[in-house]
């Protein structure tokens, strides 16, 4: 009977399982520590387990995210390269503007040195004309005084006729009467002497002179140009024609006539009295 009672207690402790016994405070001083220790790690595990539950449930969502993030990576990438691809044809057509504003800037640099062409070219011509007119002025005012001189010499062939002068000798008298300033009487012989078709060159060439003292510069050029004309060779008063010529168009307003003149005189006598004063009247007219 004793041995039944010892057999039965372990009977029924070998089918409770102290894991699954629920504790209450009331209970809880009755179990041993190695219990106690047991239980707390059971709890432990327990809230463990939660938290790993929350982590498995975070991991998810964050590997969620990432593979949405993946995507969002991928179309950045595509959008990336379209930029790139974007970003090189901007560079391209700054390039190409950069060309184009230096080809721009050319051609406005070959328009204003074409612009300055055409205005140098412009006073040129203003210059031309303005010598052709004058010349024309000149010309006409020769003519107007070709029938006078025609009388003159009429005059004065019909004078020196009847005192029986040879055209030799009315050109010595002439210059005798030129250097002497008696420039009336100087003009008349020397009028004589054009007629005669003596030394015209020189005739027409005193003729100037005489009219170039007495300032009668439109008349002076008339003379200088039929003496060139007469004689287009150099003479021993070339120089001298070619200076008071320059001064004559000066005194008309024809400056640029007047600088070609000078220009011509120091090129052809450069060491001429006449070319150096031409030098000095050159720094004048600039």
């Amino acid at each position: 009977m004793k041995k039944l009672l010892f057999f039965l207690p372990l009977f029924l402790l070998a089918e409770v399982n102290p894991f699954d016994v629920k504790i209450s405070p009331q209970n809880a001083n009755l179990l041993t520590p190695q219990e106690k220790a047991i239980l707390q790690n059971k709890e432990n595990i327990q809230k463990l387990q939660t938290r790993v539950d929350s982590l498995e449930k975070s991991i998810n969502k964050i590997t969620y995210k990432l593979v949405s993030y993946d995507e969002t990576i991928n179309n950045l990438n595509d959008k990336l390269q379209g930029f790139n691809t974007l970003l090189d044809e901007v560079n391209t057509a700054q390039n190409d503007i950069a060309n184009l504003k230096r080809d721009v800037n050319q051609t406005k640099s070959d328009i204003e040195i074409l612009k300055q062409k055409v205005a140098s070219l412009e006073n040129n011509v203003t210059a031309i004309q303005t010598t052709l007119k004058e010349i024309i002025r000149v010309q006409q005012i020769q003519n107007q005084n070709i029938e006078s001189l025609k009388n003159s010499i009429k005059v004065l062939i019909t004078e020196l006729k009847q005192k029986q002068i040879t055209p030799k000798e009315a050109m010595k008298k002439a210059k005798e009467y030129f250097y002497a300033g008696k420039l009336d009487k100087a003009k008349e012989l020397f009028l004589y002497t054009l007629s005669k078709k003596y030394l015209p060159a020189t005739s027409s060439y005193y003729l100037g002179e005489i009219a170039f003292n007495k300032h009668q510069y439109d008349i002076a050029l008339g003379y200088y140009k039929k003496s060139v004309e007469f004689y287009p060779k150099k003479t021993s008063f070339t120089d001298r024609l070619l200076y008071h010529t320059a001064i004559s168009f000066e005194k008309l307003g024809n400056n640029q006539a007047a600088k070609l003149t000078l220009q011509k005189l120091i090129h052809d006598f450069p060491k001429s009295k006449y070319a150096a004063l031409a030098k000095k009247e050159l720094e004048k007219l600039k």
